[in-house]
């Protein structure tokens, strides 16, 4: 059965990714894109608001798409997030009449990498800690379904609602990087969800 999915990204510097897996995609008959295409710029917060609801009350995953200008959320000269990709993923994880929670991977590309994470001298990766949405529903599987078993040491795909995936490892994979976050979103009661900063 397809899945249907829906891209979060920054325009400014996600737009060709973006454009990239989306043209993937529409090759692919399991997976279909329900992202953004349309310029919400004139639009009012209401109607952006229904306009995405309606984009994700189609998709099982959201897709974070963190470029540079991506891993942190933007905020107002008050320090509220006033960002549409907050709201995104927020949206995402709402479970809301007539929408579901989706399945959430972030996939950092290349330029974004050193922002993100650390290879440590053992080879372990440590993720840094941004201001985003995604990172907080990361290593957050409930102790009795975690996957590895050595403390403060978490398996990528399963002990995190949200995994953190390499452009290039998603891309050589998709489909197996939907299919878990979908599975996931089947056993969201094994994870302590955040669902807002």
């Amino acid at each position: 059965m397809a899945k249907n999915v829906f891209i979060s990204f920054r325009y400014s510097d996600g737009n060709r990714y973006k454009d990239y897996l989306s043209k993937l995609f529409d090759r692919n008959n399991d997976t279909i894109d329900y992202s953004e295409d349309v310029d919400r710029s004139r639009m009012s917060d209401i109607t952006i608001q229904a306009y995405l609801y309606g984009k994700l009350r189609r998709a099982s995953v959201t897709i974070i798409l963190l470029t540079p200008s991506a891993i942190n959320h933007r905020k107002n000269w008050m320090g509220n997030y006033d960002d549409w990709m907050y709201d995104e993923i927020r949206y995402s994880l709402e479970n809301r009449e007539g929408n579901r929670t989706k399945g959430l991977v972030a996939v950092y590309t290349p330029e974004a990498a050193n922002l993100l994470v650390n290879i440590e001298p053992s080879g372990t990766i440590a993720v840094n800690n941004v201001d985003n949405l995604f990172r907080k529903n990361m290593m957050n599987v409930k102790s009795q379904y975690k996957t590895n078993p050595n403390p403060g040491l978490f398996d990528r795909d399963y002990d995190s609602y949200c995994s953190l995936i390499r452009w290039d490892d998603f891309v050589a994979n998709i489909g197996k990087y939907i299919d878990i976050a979908s599975q996931k979103r089947d056993s969201i009661y094994k994870y302590d969800i955040t669902k807002r900063l």
